[in-house]
């Protein structure tokens, strides 16, 4: 937001000051420039906008001194921003005129400087670079916006009519990786949860669909979260299991507008539940797989732990060591020394050396053994 203070501090004026006292004056926002520039016969003040800040000479002072009283108090009475007299024809303001700008708080200028054009061009252009800087701080603030949540919960009322207070999420894929079963998968699926939600009493609304290769389903509440165990999850699964042979992931149970959160949930118990070939997986009981889920989703995390490892990878092409390896093989040990060594088949005293140029190469040389390891732990969890 461009202020009076700001166009005041514009090097085009040589002297700029107020012509009477009006509190708050430097701190009136200014939305355009404006000018007065000739005789206003024809009392159209109608041109000046609220939120101008207006540029005049009142050169028809000279031959009609009554106007440039009258043009004053006119423009005041718009609820221009601020008004700037260049010093030629008048060099006071009347008494009225400065009642006028004190009630109003619309501030009354004289200055000295340069051409009229330069002033005005100067004005004009902080405003519009202003108003760039301000389409961009919104651009920024969309990049940089949390989920909306009431989009989220738009976009499932779209998808399913849902309506509810939380919801939970699950991701299913046959053990046999073809159409046909991803198919009759989804049949099995929407019996089961037809099933379960006449069952349960609190369920607003059950949906299931395919995504990808996947089919998740969908279980909405209508009343609000429970704990962060809900008491439904064993008897959900339970329901599930009978619905073929298949690898599945469970969601905790989320308010609706972090329903999105939901979904990456039950794909992360999913990646899970394949990678153990177990048939369901919580992501409630996921523990330490739950954290290296987020992690690897979070791109700022991400590139947080890429750096670590890319210093570490830069001196091992440079000096043909093995920090990183050390340095993953240390934070899978829990900082444990001996295990480390056992771990690469080294001697400990030359897992305690690599330790020490670990350090130098990350710049944390005053990190004790146990502080490096946590650093490691975090850089290596994805």
């Amino acid at each position: 937001m461009i202020t009076v203070a700001d166009i005041c501090e514009l090097p085009v004026f040589d002297s700029i000051r107020l012509a009477c006292p009006c509190p708050g004056a430097y701190d009136r926002a200014v939305v355009g420039v404006g000018t007065l520039d000739h005789e206003p016969f024809t009392k159209d003040y109608d041109l000046f906008s609220p939120g101008e800040f207006i540029f005049t000479t009142l050169g028809f002072a000279e031959q009609y001194p009554e106007l440039a009283e009258e043009a004053l108090i006119a423009l005041i009475e718009r609820n221009v921003t601020a008004i700037a007299i260049k010093h030629i024809v008048v060099r006071e303001v009347s008494d009225r005129v400065a009642r006028l700008s004190q009630e109003r708080g619309v501030p009354v200028f004289f200055y000295d400087g340069r051409y009229m054009e330069r002033i005005i061009a100067g004005a004009i252009n902080l405003i519009d670079a202003d108003a760039f800087d301000s389409e961009r701080i919104h651009l920024l603030d969309e990049i940089l916006a949390p989920s909306d949540e009431q989009a989220i919960r738009a976009h499932f009322y779209e998808i399913a009519g849902v309506t509810g207070a939380t919801i939970q999420c699950m991701a299913l894929t046959p053990v046999t990786d073809d159409e046909v079963s991803l198919r009759a998968l989804q049949r099995n699926i929407e019996d089961v949860l037809d099933n379960y939600g006449r069952r349960w009493g609190d369920v607003e609304r059950t949906f299931v669909c395919q995504y990808r290769g996947v089919v998740l389903g969908f279980v909405s509440f209508k009343r609000p979260p429970l704990k962060a165990v809900a008491v439904s999850d064993a008897d959900l699964e339970k329901c599930v299991a009978i619905a073929g042979q298949f690898w599945c992931g469970i969601s905790q149970e989320v308010t609706l507008g972090e329903g999105d959160i939901a979904l990456r949930q039950a794909m992360a118990a999913l990646k899970t539940a394949r990678k153990e070939q177990v048939q369901t997986v919580r992501w409630t009981t996921l523990r330490l797989d739950a954290f290296r889920a987020a992690a690897s989703s979070d791109r700022m995390y991400m590139r947080a732990s890429h750096l670590v490892k890319s210093l570490l990878a830069d001196y091992d092409e440079d000096h043909e060591s093995e920090l990183g390896l050390t340095a993953e093989a240390f934070a899978r040990s829990l900082g444990e020394v001996k295990f480390t060594a056992e771990a690469l088949f080294q001697h400990p005293n030359t897992v305690r050396y690599r330790l020490k140029k670990i350090k130098e190469v990350l710049g944390v040389t005053q990190f004790s053994d146990r502080e490096l390891a946590m650093l490691l732990v975090l850089a290596y969890l994805a």
